[in-house]
């Protein structure tokens, strides 16, 4: 709770909301209580009943996710492997690839042509330089995918380095039987 502090100056005359405190005249402080500005915190509110009048809770379960549970549910039919898991499984090949602790060309069977060009482009442009590439201390946070038609899947991810989070965007096509990265984009 927050306290709101009103400086009262005895004068006689106008009222004292009126008139500014003048400098050495004598004053008196009074200490009021603010009220409360901010929403109370879920952890704060769960002992207590409800607020409002007309506040009820719903005869509803709780859902532990809106989406996992459904999206669990359904079976693949094509014997692919989930994309969100396989492409978590590639963000953390091409940050141990970043690091040197992988080569490259243990992830060319994933990766399209054009791709694995480009990353190992930006890999050598980084030791040119004398320095790590920014994804060698990466981890991955966050992976989340949508299947935008058959057989293509569309992914956003985040990966934080240090303090700094980043996004990497993919995008996994089927090809022969198998996912295969056809875009990729670290932000």
């Amino acid at each position: 709770m927050t306290a709101a502090v009103a400086t009262v100056a005895p004068t006689a005359g106008a009222p004292a909301a009126h008139r500014p405190a003048r400098p050495g005249a004598a004053s008196r402080v009074t200490v009021r209580p603010a009220p409360q500005r901010e929403p109370p915190f879920d952890d704060e509110v769960a002992g207590r009943p409800l607020v409002g009048r007309y506040d009820q809770r719903l005869p509803f379960d709780e859902p532990t996710s809106p989406w996992s549970s459904a999206i669990a549910a359904l079976p693949r039919r094509d014997g692919l492997p989930e994309p969100t898991l396989w492409a978590r499984r590639l963000l953390v090949g091409l940050i141990e690839t970043a690091d040197g602790r992988r080569p490259l060309a243990q992830l060319t069977a994933m990766l399209s042509p054009s791709i694995g060009r480009g990353l190992g482009a930006d890999f050598e442009r980084a030791a040119v330089a004398g320095r790590p590439h920014w994804l060698h201390r990466a981890h991955v946070a966050t992976v989340r995918s949508a299947e935008a038609a058959a057989g293509i899947a569309e992914l956003c991810a985040t990966v934080e380095v240090g303090p700094r989070v980043r996004a990497v965007a993919l995008r996994l096509e089927v090809h022969r039987g198998r996912w295969l990265c056809t875009r990729l984009q670290l932000g």
